[in-house]
């Protein structure tokens, strides 16, 4: 028994000499995985749970060479940790004082005092609650080290006074609802185009009858003055006896018998041209300022009719 008795005391002695430094490296080990997950979650952008951690691994229980590592970025964190100060109205323009701000779903504060808000960097959804009010939701771009950034926020609105309607004479005539004509109607009435096609297809027609009629006189005078040519050689154009006149009569006769040639061809053109036109007039065609103008043109050797207009 007496063995036994100092077996056990030495037992005793050995335990409470062992608890202390079971404890001591039990709170080391804290504090040094506080300080790694501080620096994770600072990392990650999560400054407030990162500030938890770096204050739980400041302690002076912590030993010195983490614990002064922790200060030193808790430091750091404090600099960088953006905050805000949110100012609620009511419609009315009132401050609000009671109201529920969260961020991302994570309560903030249930009461305004004024003070700016610690929040993470990042863009988040900010979500704000007034009794009787529908929640005012709000998506903030949080940069970091952005120190007391003001927000005002509008929850509720002024309820516009009723306007009473407007007293109806019974006797009044019901306002008429007519509608007016498009500007493309007003610029294109119907058939319009249609018209003008076929008044462009007249006048090219028309210049064609007269190129045609050009052609016939020309052509009569290139006769007349070949016949001058044949008399002025005495009906014999190889021995001429009056060479100057005949040579003058048979160029006379050369050139408008060219200009017949070419207003018969221009005028069967035109003509042809013309009828085109008339016939196959759309109403589709688009309205325009339309002009048209006919030149005869004439030289030595040629001669004709000059078409010019805007379509």
């Amino acid at each position: 028994m007496r063995h036994l008795a100092r077996a056990l005391a030495m037992a005793v002695a050995v335990w409470l000499a062992a608890a202390p430094s079971a404890q001591a490296d039990t709170t080391k080990d804290q504090c040094v995985d506080a300080n790694a997950k501080g620096q994770d979650l600072r990392h990650d952008g999560k400054l407030i749970i990162a500030r938890a951690a770096f204050v739980s691994c400041s302690n002076v229980k912590c030993p010195a060479i983490v614990r002064d590592d922790c200060i030193r970025r808790l430091d750091e964190l404090d600099r960088a940790q953006p905050s805000v100060v949110f100012q609620v109205k009511d419609g009315a323009g009132a401050d609000v004082i009671d109201v529920r701000i969260s961020m991302d779903g994570t309560l903030l504060t249930e009461h305004l005092n004024g003070t700016p808000l610690k929040v993470d960097p990042g863009v988040h959804v900010f979500s704000f609650e007034v009794a009787g009010q529908p929640a005012v939701y709000s998506n903030l771009l949080i940069r970091e080290g952005e120190a007391g950034r003001h927000e005002s926020v509008v929850v509720g609105g002024a309820a516009a006074p009723p306007v009473p309607p407007a007293p109806v004479s019974p006797t009044a005539t019901p306002p008429r609802h007519e509608t007016l004509p498009t500007q493309t109607d007003a610029a294109a009435p119907r058939g319009q185009g249609k018209g003008t096609q076929r008044t462009v297809g007249l006048v090219v027609g028309g210049a064609g009858v007269v190129a045609i009629g050009l052609g016939a006189i020309f052509g009569l005078l290139a006769s007349s003055a070949w016949s001058d040519a044949k008399s002025a050689c005495g009906g014999n154009a190889a021995a001429c006896a009056d060479v100057a006149n005949g040579s003058a009569h048979h160029d006379t006769a050369v050139t408008n018998g060219t200009i017949s040639t070419v207003s018969f061809i221009a005028g069967g053109a035109l003509l042809a041209g013309g009828a085109v036109l008339f016939f196959s007039a759309r109403r589709t065609e688009p309205s325009a300022s339309k002009s048209i103008s006919i030149v005869p043109t004439a030289g030595y050797g040629h001669g004709g009719l000059a078409l010019t207009g805007a379509f």
